[in-house]
């Protein structure tokens, strides 16, 4: 009544089975370019692929036809028809983090502006230069105090 457990997978994934092995064998197939890219998802017969520095998309893109024939190759069997390239960003495992230090939060009052500052943009029909001024002024009082 046992079974084993590649038979029971076998069974289950008759038809996906190309997958683990193009996942088991990733590596091979690709050889030195492992380490510019990786398999992010396998969508029916398109690959998205993750290429950690953005000046290799573009050579990876040209070698598409290559790379297509090698995995198929590999697989004995024309399973990937598309090969699709994203950015992905190249994660570092175990590095050790230090914890963060919260900043002390130091609440600013803004500026006070002047009875003419406020009466000259009070004068202003434009709403967003109004407040495109207004903000300039309050950055110039800001700056004013801190030197």
């Amino acid at each position: 009544m046992a079974v084993r457990v590649q038979e029971l997978l076998n069974g289950i994934f008759k038809n996906e089975q190309w997958k683990f092995q193009l996942l088991s064998e990733w590596g091979n197939i690709v050889g030195n370019l492992a380490d510019k890219m990786r398999l992010e998802k396998i969508d029916g017969d398109t690959l998205i692929i993750g290429v950690y520095q953005a000046s290799w998309l573009q050579e990876l893109y040209l070698l598409s036809h290559v790379l297509l024939q090698s995995i198929n190759t590999q697989l004995k069997h024309p399973h990937v028809r598309n090969l699709r390239f994203k950015h992905a960003s190249l994660t570092v495992k175990n590095i050790h983090h230090e914890p963060a230090v919260e900043k002390p939060v130091v609440k600013c009052t803004p500026p006070i502006l002047s009875y003419e500052e406020r009466r000259a943009l009070n004068a202003i029909k434009d709403e967003e230069l109004k407040n495109a001024l207004h903000g300039f002024l309050t950055r110039c009082h800001t700056q004013r105090k801190r030197t």
